[in-house]
C-alpha cells in the first residue's frame, strides 16, 4: 500500500476517536456530485466536507482513498479556510493521510479540484485527539483553561445554591424537580413542645397523632450550636419507620441528607448553623419520631433544637431527560432505559455497541483496563498501531505487504488496497503474571479464498487451532496459570485469497490482588494467598476480626464496628455509644 504522509506522523500513546456523527457534503460550485452508501463521494468539481458541535480537541487526523479521471492531478485541501496542502491523486485509488492542530467546535473541509477532472473518494474518515477531562480549551501537550466543579454546596442548572428553590428537593448534592403536598396542621399533630434546647448527648421525642394511616415526607430544620463551625464529632440521628434511621453531621457541609446547610443566629456566644432533613417516614395512628444525638468528649460543647417542622404526604420525582432516543431517566439524567434498537453506553443511546465492549442486557458493557479480574495484553484499537505491537516479530515471511486500515467504524489488519496476507506467520511471547484463564478474541476475514485448505492458524502454548471458514468471529477462553505464555498465529492461503482481521483483543482473567494462585477471580477461588499479609489468618483464610480483606489488605472496619464484610457492610457493632450513630446504619 503506498501511503503519503502530509505532515509527519509521529508514534503516540493517546488513543485517536473517530467522529461517527452525521457530516454534511456539499458542492462548492454547484457542480454534479454524487454520494454512496459505501463512503464513496464522486465528484466533477470543487466540493466541501463539514462536521458541526464537536467536543472539545487539539487535533485532528483525516485518512481517506482517492483517485481521478487523470493520470495525475493536483488537490488542494483547506480547513476552515487555510491552506493545509496540495496532494497528487492519480488515475488509481492511494490512500492518503493528514495531520493538523485544530480549536474550533466546527470543521470544514474544502476539497479543490481542476476542471474538468471528475475525483472519487472513498473510506473518508476524521479522528480527533481529544483535549483532557475538564478542559475547555487545550493546544498539544498541555490544557489552558480548566474547568474543575468548585461548588462545594447544592447544585441546581448550572448555579451553586445554599438551598434549593421551590419545586425541587436535594437528592445527591442535586436539585431535583419535586411535587410535595404539606399537610397544613402540623402544630395540631405535635402533642408536645417543639423548640426546646437540646445539648449534644441528648435525645428528644417528637409524639404526633394522625387520623389516618400514610406514608410521607418528614421535613425538619435544626438550628446547631458549636464553639466549630466544622467538625464530625457532633452528630444527628433520627429515628424512622422499622427501625431505621439516617444520620446528619450538622457542622460537616457535605449536603448528604441535607436540604440546606447555612448560617443562623448565634447563640450561647457559640457559632449556629442551620441544616434541614427530609426524610421519608411510615406515619402511624399514634407515632412518635424519637432524635438522638452524640457528641465525642465533653470538651465539645454544643447545642441544638428543632426550629421547625413540616410533614408532606406526596411527593413525587420529575427527572428531566435530555438524552437523545432514552425512554426513562432517573436522578441527574441518568438513562435507565433506550428506545427499542438502541443501547445503553455511558449514558447515551446508540444503534452499534463500540469497540472494547460486550452487549448484555441492552447495555454496551466496557472491557477496560480497570475491571479488577480483566488485563488486556493486546489490543486491536487504531490503524495507527505498529504490527510487532499486535502480533509480534514475523517467523515466516513473504515480503507480503499487511497494513492497517479503517473503515466503517472498524481497524483493520491486512485490509489495505494492495495487502495480499498470505503465507506470512506471527510469533508473541506474553508475560501473564498472576491470572487463571486467558480469552482471545477477533474477526478473521479469508477474503476471496477458493480452496478448502485454506485457512488462518493459531496456536497458544503449543496447541493448534484452524480457522476454515471464509468469515467467523473467534472467542475463545482457556483456563490457564503459566506465568509466560507463547502465541503463534498465521495465514496458510494458496489461492488468490487473503487474511484480513478486525477487533483483536487477547486478555489474562486476573486473580485477586492477594492471591498467587487461584481458580477464579473472587477471593473465595484464591488457592493460595501472598505471605505477610497483616491482621490475616492463614489458618482461617480470612481477616482478624475488625478487619475486612480488600485488594490492598486486611482493612480496619468502620468506626464503632467489631465484624464486618466492608467498610459499608458492617455485621456486629461494638458495644459503644457512638456505634448507635455510626455503626448501627450501616448494618
Amino acid at each position: 500500500m503506498q501511503l503519503i504522509f502530509l505532515f509527519f506522523l509521529i508514534e503516540v500513546s493517546f488513543s485517536w476517536n473517530p467522529i461517527l456523527s452525521s457530516r454534511i457534503i456539499e458542492s462548492i460550485d454547484k457542480e454534479n456530485i454524487i454520494i454512496k452508501e459505501d463512503y464513496q463521494i464522486i465528484a466533477e468539481g470543487s466540493f466541501s466536507i463539514s462536521y458541526q458541535g464537536l467536543q472539545s480537541y487539539r487535533e485532528l487526523y483525516i485518512m481517506f482513498d482517492a483517485k481521478t479521471n487523470k493520470s495525475e492531478s493536483e488537490i488542494l485541501i483547506l480547513v476552515n479556510g487555510v491552506r493545509r496542502n496540495i496532494i497528487q491523486v492519480k488515475g488509481v485509488y492511494n490512500e492518503f493521510h493528514m495531520k493538523f492542530q485544530h480549536q474550533t467546535p466546527n470543521v470544514v473541509i474544502q476539497i479543490r479540484i481542476e476542471k474538468q477532472t471528475k475525483l472519487e473518494i472513498r473510506n473518508f474518515n476524521m479522528f480527533v485527539q481529544e483535549c483532557p477531562k475538564d478542559c475547555k480549551y487545550c493546544l498539544s501537550g498541555g490544557c489552558d483553561l480548566q474547568l474543575y466543579e468548585s461548588c462545594d454546596q447544592l447544585r441546581y442548572k448550572d448555579l451553586c445554591v445554599e438551598e434549593c428553590p421551590d419545586g425541587t428537593v436535594a437528592e445527591q448534592n442535586q436539585c431535583v424537580q419535586a411535587g410535595l403536598k404539606e399537610i397544613e396542621q402540623v402544630k395540631s399533630f405535635l402533642q408536645d413542645e417543639l423548640s426546646t434546647i437540646q445539648k449534644f448527648g441528648d435525645q428528644k421525642l417528637l409524639k404526633l397523632n394522625f387520623d389516618n394511616d400514610f406514608n410521607g415526607q418528614l421535613e425538619i430544620v435544626f438550628n446547631c450550636y458549636s464553639n466549630q463551625k466544622r467538625n464530625a464529632d457532633q452528630i444527628i440521628k433520627v429515628d424512622l419507620m422499622k427501625g431505621q434511621s439516617q444520620i446528619m453531621y450538622p457542622f460537616l457541609n457535605t449536603y448528604i441528607n441535607l436540604q440546606h446547610y447555612k448560617e443562623c443566629k448565634s447563640k450561647y456566644e457559640l457559632e449556629c448553623v442551620q441544616v434541614k432533613g427530609l426524610f421519608e417516614i411510615d406515619f402511624l395512628k399514634q407515632h412518635q419520631v424519637n432524635i438522638d444525638s452524640y457528641t465525642n468528649g465533653i470538651q465539645q460543647m454544643g447545642y441544638w433544637e428543632v426550629e421547625s417542622l413540616k410533614i408532606y404526604n406526596e411527593t413525587k420525582r420529575f427527572y428531566q431527560c435530555e438524552i437523545k432516543n432514552c425512554n426513562q431517566c432517573s436522578f441527574n439524567n441518568i438513562c435507565q432505559k433506550c428506545q427499542d434498537q438502541f443501547y445503553l453506553y455511558q449514558n447515551q443511546c446508540i444503534k452499534k455497541c463500540p469497540l472494547f465492549t460486550i452487549l448484555e442486557n441492552y447495555r454496551c458493557i466496557n472491557f477496560n483496563d480497570n475491571q479488577p479480574n480483566l488485563k488486556f495484553l493486546v489490543k486491536l484499537e487504531s490503524p495507527f498501531q505498529d504490527l510487532s505491537e499486535i502480533f509480534g516479530q514475523i517467523t515466516f515471511d513473504l515480503k507480503e505487504s499487511i497494513s492497517f486500515r479503517y473503515e466503517n467504524e472498524t481497524t483493520f489488519i491486512g485490509g489495505g488496497l494492495l495487502d495480499q496476507w498470505k503465507r506470512t506467520t506471527f510469533s508473541k511471547q506474553l508475560n501473564l503474571g498472576r491470572h487463571y484463564a486467558i480469552r482471545i478474541m477477533f474477526n478473521i476475514s479469508l477474503e476471496n479464498s477458493t480452496l478448502d485448505q485454506d485457512s488462518f492458524i493459531y496456536s497458544i502454548d503449543g496447541k493448534t487451532f484452524k480457522v476454515l471458514n471464509n468469515q467467523t468471529y473467534i472467542d475463545q477462553t482457556l483456563y490457564h496459570n503459566k506465568n509466560i505464555l507463547n502465541l503463534n498465529l498465521g495465514c496458510k492461503i494458496s489461492s488468490n485469497g487473503r487474511c484480513v482481521i478486525s477487533n483483536y483483543y487477547f486478555m489474562t482473567m486476573k486473580c485477586s490482588h492477594l492471591c498467587q494462585s487461584c481458580t477464579g477471580p473472587s477471593q473465595s477461588d484464591c488457592k493460595v494467598f501472598q505471605p505477610n499479609i497483616e491482621k490475616f489468618d492463614y489458618k482461617k483464610f480470612k481477616c482478624f476480626d475488625g478487619y475486612y480483606l480488600s485488594e490492598n489488605g486486611c482493612i480496619v472496619c468502620s468506626k464503632g464496628c467489631q465484624l464486618c464484610e466492608s467498610f459499608d457492610r458492617c455485621l456486629k457493632c461494638q458495644d459503644i455509644k457512638e456505634a448507635e450513630f455510626i455503626c448501627k446504619t450501616n448494618l
